[in-house]
């Protein structure tokens, strides 16, 4: 084993799935997320196990990731939501993935080449409602229309929308979303374009609204073990499967007064030791995403959040455990060594540091380890390098 790697509960995501399903609106079913390798988890294991509970839809963010899930033996629904590259196309049709179409130009392109393929290529269509980002406008909606009736070798499977503002509780905005994806739906209807499914949900909109849950919900967020925001805790029992772990490498004790680092900018306040753990900036530990404030009141944690860890202190849930004992990092962290002050705690060489590391920022180059039932199932590695990773989907345990 690898100084660092990370531990991923299988049966956790077992139950955050059954959990899901025991509030899954009759007649609909779960269209997992598993984009961004699956959040850092590891798509095929992910998805592997979830088929293996029954689930038989999956949603990516590209062809690549769809591709490798068809690759590793996932079947059923694989709908890809980002838009796809005219030079991937060939091989997404031949995957047989479900692909997005959200302007008339991918539209074109895709009709040509399932048309040079003879086959004919399955979509859902994104409709805009407010997320800002991509989708036909409810002005598109008259030429899309007359696109697809000419579009032969193009069959539409799905339409669905994003809420933008689920996770925020904005029952205002979120209601005004689905009334105008419901327009939109019957105006395309009326065209005589009609979809056997439609979807709208993610993790947020299925909590808060089961009366949408139609066709398919796209849930990942809680597949993870993660609410979607605090105002959703007590709806759904969650059992989070991430761990991220190293060992101490180097470990030695030190007086009080003794600099640490770049720019010795920590300073040990008492005799102490310093252990060494190979994590740094490199792997994702401590790269934190940019955040906007929602309000002033957020705005407030996140100052005071920053101006603790400034002055050596790390508050809510983002700590390094040893042995039970919360430890800190000395100083900065580096690119991919980094030294905590452990105190004069009872530790050694190769002990473990639980360490807060955020799963999407999350180096794919750190082994993931895969259990179930109190073993290790298998192992995923993927080769040292900047430019390619050469991934090994499983390593056997066993």
């Amino acid at each position: 084993m690898n100084g660092a790697w990370i531990d991923v509960d299988l049966d956790a995501v077992r139950s955050n799935y059954r959990s899901v399903l025991g509030l899954l609106h009759p007649g609909a079913r779960v269209m997992a997320v598993v984009k961004a390798d699956a959040y850092g988890l590891g798509a095929v294991e992910v998805a592997r196990t979830l088929q293996g509970e029954g689930c038989s839809a999956f949603a990516v963010t590209t062809v690549v990731e769809g591709l490798l899930l068809r690759e590793h033996g996932i079947k059923g629904v694989i709908l890809v939501l980002g838009p796809a590259d005219r030079n991937e196309l060939p091989q997404a049709l031949t995957g047989r993935l479900h692909l997005t179409l959200s302007s008339i130009a991918q539209l074109e392109a895709l009709q040509d080449v399932a048309e040079q393929m003879e086959v004919k290529a399955e979509v859902h269509l994104k409709l805009e409602t407010g997320m800002g980002r991509t989708g036909f406008s409810p002005e598109e909606l008259p030429e899309l229309a007359r696109c697809l009736q000419d579009a032969h070798f193009i069959k539409v499977e799905g339409t669905y929308t994003h809420l933008a503002r689920a996770g925020q509780r904005d029952q205002a905005y979120t209601k005004n979303q689905y009334d105008q994806f419901i327009a939109d739906v019957n105006v395309l209807a009326k065209a005589g374009i009609e979809p056997r499914w439609q979807h709208v949900c993610n993790s947020a909109g299925f909590l808060d609204y089961p009366e949408w849950h139609l066709d398919f919900v796209r849930v990942g967020t809680l597949l993870i073990g993660h609410l979607p925001g605090l105002g959703f805790r007590g709806r759904l029992t969650l059992t989070d499967p991430w761990a991220a772990r190293c060992r101490i490498i180097s470990l030695r004790k030190v007086p009080q007064g003794t600099h640490v680092g770049y720019q010795s900018v920590y300073r040990t306040r008492r005799e102490t030791q310093l252990a060494v753990i190979p994590l740094g900036y490199a792997d994702g530990f401590g790269v934190e995403p940019r955040l906007i404030p929602q309000g002033l009141v957020d705005l407030l944690k996140i100052f005071i959040k920053n101006t603790a860890l400034w002055l050596g202190f790390s508050l809510g849930q983002d700590k390094l455990t040893l042995n039970g004992y919360v430890v800190r990092v000395a100083g900065k962290i580096g690119m991919q060594l980094t030294v905590l002050d452990v105190g004069l705690q009872a530790c050694r060489l190769g002990d473990v540091v639980e360490v807060p590391l955020r799963r999407a920022s999350a180096n794919p180059r750190l082994p993931r380890r895969y259990w179930s039932e109190g073993r290790i199932l298998s192992e995923r590695c993927m080769k040292e390098g900047f430019l390619l990773l050469s991934p090994e989907y499983p390593t056997s345990a066993e």
